[in-house]
């Protein structure tokens, strides 16, 4: 199984997942697996169970109305309803079918027929974070030109590596905007507000507030407010969201506004003086640093307080400031 050409492709895959931008990963993907496993076009998409919905598609070499036409068929597609049942188990499409059979369906004379797709092997894995299935699939356009075991096995072994590449290439080509918000978690979602991929700490958030919650989308508050893309910022319980929007991508971050413990003793100290009337230049001669500093620390107190001016912060201390001196008796 372990043999060069998947050493190579793992070595290759690594180094895309560094140097290739976010928009040009998967197609960096389709390069590298071309050479491991040769095929004529491929799918890579996140999808959900409920009512077999897609979304995020990635064709390779095929139309985009594959999957106009994909939507006419896809409950009678056996092959995917396998898949969904044997999660990471990658099966060829006459696992399901005789090539007889097939020829008569209507899921090969309506679809894979009119894209010249004749073998297939795919592959379904699911996130457990964010309730998403991960699916690829390899396309030959040549009756003959089988997909071999050796092949769907190096498939089968390789889908998760390459998941895992792309969620951290996501993470490090659009989370290095997150700029100094580390207390922050994060999350990559679309504008249907379907989660991509989350860190552990965004998904505790929103299950804390939402306990039912399981995804791929948000919860209909946090919905609403990524499809309205009217505000850059939301308050909603005890958590502050803000977002921001790349191309066809949004990095939401996400912090509990229950807690203002999470500043740190410089931000608590600034925050108190910043509220009580003096200017970034005033702080920063009594405190000994520049007022670019200054800025950028109450740049982070207000993203942490989930505030925007000096009144709001000026309330927000006070009531964190009741709520510990309650809780200390």
């Amino acid at each position: 199984m372990l043999n060069l050409n998947i050493q190579l492709f793992v070595t290759e895959l690594i180094r895309a997942g560094f140097r290739t931008s976010a928009g040009e990963f998967k197609q960096a993907v389709m390069v590298c697996l071309e050479h491991l496993i040769p095929f004529d076009m491929a799918l890579w998409a996140s999808g959900h169970t409920k009512d077999l919905q897609v979304n995020n598609v990635y064709l390779h070499n095929l139309p985009h109305t594959l999957m106009h036409s994909w939507e006419q068929v896809k409950h009678q597609d056996r092959l995917l309803a396998g898949l969904i049942a044997n999660p990471g188990v990658t099966f060829d499409v006459y696992d399901f079918y005789t090539r007889q059979e097939r020829e008569t369906l209507e899921t090969y004379q309506q679809h894979s027929r009119l894209f010249g797709i004749e073998n297939a092997i795919s592959t379904v894995i699911p996130n457990p974070d964010t309730g998403l299935l991960e699916v690829m699939s390899l396309y030959r356009s040549d009756p003959e030109r089988k997909f071999s075991p050796d092949e769907r096995g190096a498939k089968e072994f390789v889908f998760p590596l390459v998941i895992e590449a792309w969620h951290l290439n996501q993470i490090q080509h659009l989370g290095n905007l997150r700029g100094n918000a580390f207390s922050d978690s994060f999350a990559i979602c679309d504008g249907k507000a379907w989660i991509h991929h989350a860190e552990s700490g965004f998904v505790d958030l929103l299950k804390g507030q939402w306990p039912e919650w399981s995804g791929p989308e948000f919860p209909e508050p946090v919905k609403l407010w990524l499809e309205g893309m009217e505000t850059k910022s939301l308050k909603v319980k005890k958590i502050a969201f803000n977002r921001r929007d790349l191309n066809d991508l949004i990095l939401v971050s996400a912090h509990s506004t229950s807690a203002a413990v999470s500043l740190t003793k410089r931000e608590e100290q600034i925050a108190e003086i910043f509220a009580g009337g003096l200017t970034y230049k005033a702080i920063a001669r009594e405190l000994g640093i520049s007022p670019f500093t200054v800025r950028r620390h109450i740049e982070s107190i207000y993203r942490k307080m989930a505030v925007s001016s000096k009144a709001a912060l000026f309330q927000a201390l006070n009531n964190s400031n009741s709520v510990h001196n309650q809780n200390a008796f």
